[in-house]
Formats: structure tokens, C-alpha cells, sequence
């Protein structure tokens, strides 16, 4: 078989037609350029998709870690017993007559 005859068999088959339909030729010329050239592409619209739910759980976060902080805020500011303990227990804050004893597990 000769190339010519190839073609010629190849050409009469179903597949020929298909693939030399303008339409399909258009449209799969079209989503190859929307997916990877375009400068408002597929690849970079998923990524800024993952970007942006990603920002807005840190946006949560951070909105919760700032509520816990202004209501500790207000029982420190409210109760002087309450700021006098986190004192002690968070920078170890003492009195002149006492003496403060750091107790360290034995794992660390």
C-alpha cells in the first residue's frame, strides 16, 4: 500500500469528516485558547479560586482570634482579680515578698 492509497482509504472513512468539520476545528481551537493562552485562562481562574477560599477561612480565623481577644480584653479591664491572675500566669508577675517556682515537666 502506497501512502496515496492510505489517504484515500483514510479519507472515505467517517473519522475524515468529523475532523475536517470547521465547527468542531473552531470550537476545539477555542478552548485550547481559553484553557492555557488567554490572559483570563482556566489554569490561573482555578488557582485564584484555591487563592480566595483560602483567604477567606483566614479571614474567619482571624476574625474569631480577634473576638476571643476583645472579650478577654473586657474581663481584664472589668475585674481586677482576673488581671492580677493573668499576670501571674502569663508573665509570671510576683509580689516583692514572694518567690516564684517554675515547675518544668521532665519530658521537655
Amino acid at each position: 500500500m502506497s501512502i496515496k492509497q492510505i489517504w484515500l482509504s483514510f479519507k472515505d472513512t467517517g473519522l475524515f469528516k468529523v475532523i475536517k468539520n470547521k465547527y468542531l476545528i473552531t470550537s476545539l481551537a477555542f478552548v485550547i485558547w481559553i484553557t492555557f493562552f488567554d490572559s483570563n485562562n482556566l489554569i490561573q481562574w482555578s488557582r485564584v479560586v484555591i487563592n480566595i477560599s483560602e483567604q477567606e477561612s483566614q479571614k474567619r480565623y482571624y476574625k474569631e482570634a480577634i473576638k476571643a481577644t476583645e472579650e478577654k480584653l473586657n474581663e481584664l479591664s472589668s475585674n481586677r482579680d482576673s488581671l492580677e491572675k493573668y499576670a501571674r500566669e502569663q508573665y509570671l508577675f510576683k509580689e516583692s515578698d514572694e518567690d516564684v517556682y517554675i515547675v518544668v515537666p521532665k519530658g521537655r
